[in-house]
């Protein structure tokens, strides 16, 4: 069970998200540097979920106290809520195939013939936040505008927003020229760090850029992730559909 934690933990951080919506217009700082407002607003426009996509490879690396385990990946999503992730081992031999929807999450372990399968509570409960946090990973901007925010400005490389979501503290640094974040911290209650998702190396896909490499790193379960993305289609008009493992041992999560 440890193993398969391991690629669900992947699987909920490697991805409908309640984005508040900005005004089209973009504005400059009339005193020389781009308003918040206008970052904000460029950032959630380039948000990879606001389409359905397809992460046709991605080589991933998992740093935990076991040691290091190399994948690759695909990644399927379907607008609003629906995600499919594939882990394969090198050589190419399907491990898991995990299926994410706003209500259920579904996990074939083809390695050991068993389907886990649970809700929505279940990742609140076990990792402390919900899928609505899921395009942290990618790059993607959860956020919510208030009045304060814009009346800020950014005149400089980076731009650094702090706020709450759904109970959860987010800091962003965001690069101004970009309109993408470079980096996302959650810090608890007691001050200390839950995780850190860092992006780099961008390229253009879809609606705009796209991290290329993006590190992840956890704190209570001493989980890094590496992941390299090397192939998108952006936008994907594709439908996800779960087959469920024929006579798997069926195991819920609770």
């Amino acid at each position: 069970m440890r193993k398969i934690g391991t690629i669900i933990l992947l699987g909920i951080f490697t991805i409908s998200c309640s984005v508040t919506r900005y005004n089209s217009k973009e504005s400059y700082n009339t005193e020389g540097g781009l308003s918040s407002e206008y970052i904000l607003e460029r950032a959630e426009k380039q948000n990879l979920t606001k389409t359905g996509f397809f992460i046709q490879k991605a080589e991933i690396e998992i740093f935990s106290n076991n040691g290091k385990e190399k994948l690759i990946g695909n990644i399927k999503f379907e607008y609003p809520e629906k995600y499919l992730i594939s882990l394969r081992s090198r050589s190419g031999i399907e491990g898991a195939r995990i299926y994410i929807s706003k209500d259920s999450i579904l996990v074939n372990d083809r390695i050991n013939k068993k389907l886990y399968f649970g809700n929505s509570y279940y990742v609140k409960k076990k990792y402390g936040i919900d899928q609505n946090f899921l395009p942290l990973l990618l790059g993607d901007i959860i956020i919510q505008l208030n009045a304060q925010s814009e009346k800020e400005k950014c005149s400089g490389e980076t731009y650094r927003k702090s706020c709450v979501v759904r109970g959860v503290s987010l800091n962003y640094n965001i690069d101004c020229k970009k309109g993408k974040t470079v980096l996302v911290n959650n810090i608890n209650s007691t001050g200390s760090e839950d995780f850190r998702v860092k992006y780099d190396k961008f390229f253009n896909s879809g609606n705009g850029l796209v991290p290329g490499i993006i590190e992840f790193e956890e704190t209570a379960y001493s989980v890094n992730i590496r992941i390299k993305i090397v192939k998108i289609e952006s936008p994907w008009p594709g439908k996800i559909k779960f087959v469920p493992g024929k006579d798997y041992e069926l195991i819920e999560l609770v």
